[in-house]
């Protein structure tokens, strides 16, 4: 594995990148800052490896390419209850006027450098990071220890394990923020990526964004993604949605997979989650720019991310998100690239 030095944060802390080989010259590139993707270098259908990850600019911390927690998407008002205690955690955005966490605010995971150990296995080379949240941290209970191993395997397979335990209760929900955009370095808009979803529900918002704690049904909707559909083909290609997977026992499943008709680079998603955020990157425009610098714009990547639901720690006829002590969190979530 190649390990080099990539220059420092905006506050002075030293950051490292390893690039991981995967099979007919594939590659992914990633930082132990925020274990933030700077490269996912994988081949069309002609054998021609290219790039088809995007995260945000690393020059300033940001979400947009990196791990989540402790609690990815939003929580309304910052303010969670566990066992009769409310714990308030400061908002980061306000969305018509609504404050809520969101990705776990300003001090989660994005902005740390996690300790990285770089490893071979049988299937493929691998890095191990891990992180040690303290009790309080971002408002949140519980000296929590995560580790998140990246596997990227002989067939190209990038698999994200997370195992996670706890002193103190408390909710826990992360997820990765890598953008994808099969056209490679070609960058077209993702309108003609042919997405679909292994989901018969959504979980409809409403002021804020925040989830009304309904399950809608997809069935007669633009939210109905069981066939296939190019992601600007309905809504304007609008979608910042979480969709309720079809498998919800915790088995590693089927969630979606994504096509770009011209290259024929393929990606498939398989997770333990339960839920899948899929945002089409149609709020991204030119004041914004990716890793590379370049400015970014409408519809430029759409990420998949695999999570419990939004705000699931205050809707109690949601799935549990709150770890406990001696309990131990485990999630899996795969993105398996090939070509058509």
């Amino acid at each position: 594995m190649e390990v080099r030095d990539f220059g420092r944060t905006a506050d002075g802390r030293a950051i490292k990148s390893f690039t991981l080989r995967g099979g007919n010259a594939a590659e992914l590139e990633v930082l132990d800052y925020g274990g933030k993707v700077r490269r996912i270098s994988v081949p069309d259908r002609n054998g021609v490896c290219e790039n088809v990850a995007m995260s945000l600019d690393f020059s300033k911390p940001g979400f947009g390419g990196s791990l989540i927690g402790r609690y990815a998407n939003r929580v309304a008002g910052g303010k969670f209850t566990v066992d009769g205690t409310e714990y308030a955690c400061p908002t980061n955005i306000a969305p018509d006027g609504i404050p809520c966490l969101l990705h776990g605010g300003p001090t989660g995971f994005h902005d740390k450098v996690w300790a990285a150990r770089p490893f071979e296995t049988e299937e493929g080379e691998a890095l191990e990071l891990k992180l040690a949240s303290p009790d309080g941290e971002g408002g949140f209970p519980g000296n929590l220890d995560v580790t998140c191993v990246y596997t990227f395997t002989k067939d190209n397979v990038w698999r994200i394990e997370w195992t996670a335990t706890t002193d103190k209760a408390t909710p826990v929900n992360f997820t990765h923020h890598v953008y994808f955009n099969l056209s490679g370095e070609a960058r077209r808009p993702v309108s003609d990526e042919v997405v679909r979803i292994a989901a018969d529900g959504y979980t409809p918002t409403g002021v804020g964004q925040i989830t009304t704690g309904e399950i809608a049904s997809v069935e007669g909707t633009d939210f109905d993604f069981r066939a296939p559909h190019g992601i600007g083909a309905r809504m304007k290609g609008a979608y910042d949605h979480n969709w309720v997977l079809s498998s919800q026992d915790g088995s590693l499943a089927f969630a979606a997979s994504a096509e770009d008709p011209e290259t024929g680079r393929r990606m498939e998603t398989w997770t333990t989650e339960k839920g899948m955020q899929f945002y089409s990157g149609f709020a991204l425009n030119d004041t914004l720019k990716d890793q590379f610098g370049r400015a970014l714009f409408p519809l430029a990547a759409f990420a998949f991310e695999t999570q419990a639901h939004p705000d699931s720690v205050n809707k109690p006829e949601w799935p549990d998100t709150v770890l406990r002590p001696g309990q131990v969190f485990k999630s899996v979530t795969e993105y398996r690239f090939s070509a058509v």
